[in-house]
């Protein structure tokens, strides 16, 4: 799973850079000179990375747990396959279909069935908002992910999915709405704190998830 991390905090990186760039520009320019559309690339690409994290994390949990070193959860049992013919069949099921009696099916097992299963069902998804990576992460833990927040970050499970929440809302603002505000029809304002604030926020969120998921 240590790949899934290093891949946030690269993303991560980036969105701070932006910021970076945010703060030296500005500090060369006068207002006239508007830069605020640096930030609000900032929060698109900071739930970008969060969700890109949960996509790997699961995916490769969804392996770890093929290969049992995870155990299996309800709804990785439940997971959907699909029947298309660009999908790879599994070597160690249809030999298990056909032989139940064989005794080493590892020399038959191969992941880049599943591993291609899995990009495949869950690719069209986005998992940002708060019940979304809830549902998510039941594929690789059969707990709520976010009881386990709460209690590592000592904060109220419904004011931890509201942050998040108000974060994923102002970031689909941005790329939904180009940031108009409906009535005045006018660019709606936002703040270097607030984007600071939000990539705090998601850090720590990211940093529990991955620490718990790692020592499941």
């Amino acid at each position: 799973m240590q790949s899934a991390k290093v891949h946030f905090e690269q993303n991560i990186i980036r969105v701070k850079n932006l910021g970076a760039i945010y703060g030296s520009i500005n500090l060369q320019t006068t207002a006239i000179l508007d830069l605020s559309d640096i930030l609000r690339a900032q929060y698109v690409m900071l739930v970008s990375a969060l969700d890109y994290f949960i996509h790997e994390i699961i995916r490769i949990g969804m392996l770890e747990t093929y290969k049992n070193k995870r155990k299996a959860t309800k709804e990785f049992k439940a997971f959907m396959l699909s029947l298309s013919k660009d999908i790879l069949f599994d070597k160690a099921i249809m030999v298990e279909i056909i032989n139940p009696k064989t005794d080493n099916l590892e020399a038959y097992k191969d992941i880049d069935w599943l591993n291609h299963q899995i990009r495949y069902r869950n690719g069209f998804k986005s998992f940002q908002e708060a019940d979304k990576i809830k549902e998510a992460m039941l594929l690789i833990i059969d707990t709520d992910i976010w009881e386990e927040v709460a209690n590592n970050l000592e904060d109220d499970v419904r004011q931890i999915k509201r942050k998040l929440n108000l974060i994923i809302d102002r970031r689909n603002q941005i790329s939904h709405e180009a940031d108009i505000e409906p009535t005045y029809q006018e660019l709606r304002t936002i703040y270097v704190e607030d984007v600071k604030d939000s990539i705090i926020f998601i850090e720590s969120l990211v940093e529990v998830i991955f620490n718990f998921c790692n020592e499941s």
